[in-house]
């Protein structure tokens, strides 16, 4: 029970922390809706290609978007870890009778909970402001947003664990985010990639959530059909989450 306590101490702690400087998630969430517009068209002709007549680019674009900054939003992960050693309270933390596994725990599941509003918030303002209406079950829907943010929340922690410095972390996040979100498919369709870099989308969880977006979104399809889209998710997140764990468990301050 004193377990959850101080879980529960430490998930309140972050969750305060993150309020207190709403502005970086807002930004990220605001700037994909300004760019949706732009890439609907493209999108819609990639889409009409692919023989989805009625396209209007929204059903790609406005998930693409959601990705895209989805992953631009670990820097947020990322900053929450430094910002404790900056400001002295990690150390503090660790000399407190809270566990390392409560501290880590209750930062990564805040990271978890912003991931997954932030993604989930574009997505619905998407169906309110330009008219992305996924044909098939919501729940599959959310079951993909879940997952993602779990891989993506892994990531962030990993990355922040493992750099020396913010500015490595922040530019190694940036760099990856940018290039996994590209190669998965965030500013042009995957079919309609060379054969080559088609093969190297899977190397990308975007593509995967991309992937199963697109069969709940265009296709129409549920759960069990995007079973294996999820299971890759739940592959990235179990790799990530790996390594996180593999430095906490033996750095030594």
């Amino acid at each position: 029970m004193s377990q959850l306590k101080q879980l529960w101490a430490m998930t309140r702690l972050n969750i305060r922390l993150q309020l207190t400087d709403p502005a970086p998630t807002l930004i990220l969430t605001v700037i994909p809706l300004v760019l949706i517009p732009f890439m609907m068209p493209a999108f819609k002709s990639m889409l009409l290609a692919d023989g989805y007549t009625g396209a209007t680019g929204a059903e790609q674009a406005v998930p693409s978007m959601a990705i895209l900054f989805s992953f631009l939003a670990v820097q947020n992960i990322i900053g929450s870890f430094f910002n404790e050693h900056s400001w002295g309270t990690w150390e503090r933390l660790e000399a407190s009778p809270t566990s390392r596994a409560s501290i880590l725990t209750g930062k990564a599941l805040v990271a978890y909970i912003m991931q997954t509003v932030q993604i989930t918030v574009v997505l619905v303002l998407g169906a309110a402001i330009f008219g992305y209406r996924p044909k098939g079950s919501l729940l599959a829907l959310m079951a993909v947003l879940l997952s993602f943010s779990a891989v993506l929340s892994a990531l962030g922690v990993a990355i922040a664990l493992w750099s020396h410095s913010r500015d490595a972390a922040l530019s190694m996040s940036n760099i990856v985010g940018m290039l996994a979100a590209g190669i998965g498919g965030a500013f042009c369709t995957v079919s309609s990639f060379p054969d080559w870099a088609q093969h190297a989308a899977r190397l990308s969880p975007a593509y995967w959530a991309n992937t199963a977006i697109n069969k709940v979104s265009l296709d129409g399809l549920g759960f069990s059909d995007i079973a294996p889209q999820i299971g890759a998710l739940l592959g990235f997140f179990a790799a990530f989450a790996a390594l996180a764990l593999i430095k906490f468990r033996y750095h030594k301050e």
